[in-house]
């Protein structure tokens, strides 16, 4: 038996997650209860914990923790996700889920494409707006698609995101710039087939079966607004059906950008198909959705042959053996210093 404590993010009334993604507030509590529910079924001992500012006081005051999951996606919003690893890295305790580093690439989009593309992952042109107002770059071609630059769940994707013309693409960037206070990105739009990818482990990571996304026909561009992501208004297929050359690809290179960024237990990184065959990488989720029978991190696993309390029991033993392994690493580089 394990004590573990599980991190997660205390919705309340009033609370900035609520305002832009209200469904997303359903599934964090859905997530929380499942993950509580599976480490008890397979013995272990779970002491929940809220993130707040002075998480490291709290979790100090909890006796015997072998391991944290980290559900939290941020304490009052998702850009602070990575704040809250940083706390648990101050701790001496393993945790589940990817470093600071690697939560930091993967929020912003802008670095994570950089890194894709230096290792030659393809992934769409982009350019980043700050104001708005910049001089749009002559290597960018229409249709191009606005989006926040360091958010998650579909956040700032509407029906009007796909832009074609530079007037619609300036008020876009601006509007953007305006509600969310960050950056826009703004990349080339790939109209092809959407995959989503899950990775899981450390060293020699496993990818999971591909997943689809479909769209309906009164989709045709395949745009995931945050309004069809609420209302689940699109379809999937687990295993993918494509043809196996591509699915080749697409693991070689899911591989590659997990371990580029240097993630830790699992991530899901999503994939769009160009006119071309090719699988172009849009972005990476450090800390996918964990929601059973629904989040497509536990679909995959769930079709890969992992019961959700057995891929939970997994990710905790991956961390502890991770933790461990890195512990024997510096203790053996400290003993070659010294000898």
């Amino acid at each position: 038996m394990l004590h573990v404590g599980l991190l997660y993010t205390k919705i309340e009334t009033g609370h900035d997650m609520n305002e832009l993604n209200p469904h997303g507030a359903t599934q964090i509590n859905i997530t929380v209860k499942a993950i509580e529910k599976a480490l008890l079924s397979k013995g272990h001992k779970v002491t929940l914990i809220s993130a707040s500012p002075d998480l490291i006081q709290r979790i100090s005051r909890i006796k015997d923790l072998d391991v944290i999951f980290n559900a939290c996606t941020g304490i009052t919003n998702k850009k602070q996700q990575a704040n809250v690893v940083a706390m648990l890295e101050l701790q001496d305790i393993p945790f589940v889920g990817s470093g600071l580093s690697a939560q930091i690439l993967g929020l912003h989009k802008q670095i994570s494409k950089r890194l894709f593309r230096s290792v030659n992952i393809p992934s769409p042109k982009f350019q980043v707006f700050y104001t708005g107002d910049e001089e749009i770059e002559g290597c960018l071609r229409y249709p191009l698609i606005v989006k926040p630059e360091h958010e998650g769940s579909s956040l700032g994707i509407s029906n009007d995101s796909v832009v074609f013309s530079d007037i619609f693409l300036r008020n876009k960037v601006k509007e953007v710039i305006d509600i969310f206070d960050q950056p826009a990105l703004v990349e080339e739009f790939v109209r092809g087939r959407e995959f989503t990818v899950g990775v899981l482990g450390n060293e020699d990571p496993e990818v999971l079966p591909i997943l689809e996304i479909l769209y309906n026909d009164n989709n045709k561009d395949g745009l995931m607004t945050v309004d069809i992501k609420a209302k689940d208004a699109v379809g999937i297929q687990c295993p993918a059906k494509i043809d196996e050359n591509i699915a080749d690809k697409i693991r070689y290179y899911a591989k590659k950008a997990y371990k580029v960024l240097g993630c830790n237990e699992y991530a899901r990184i999503d994939v769009r198909m160009d006119k071309h065959n090719i699988p172009n990488f849009i972005e990476i989720n450090t800390l996918p959705g964990m929601q059973p029978n629904y989040s497509d991190f536990p679909r995959m696993a769930n079709v890969g042959g992992y019961s959700y309390e057995d891929l939970i029991d997994k990710m905790i033993r991956l961390a502890i053996e991770r933790a461990k392994n890195d512990m024997d690493k510096r203790e053996e580089f400290y003993v070659g210093a010294t000898s």
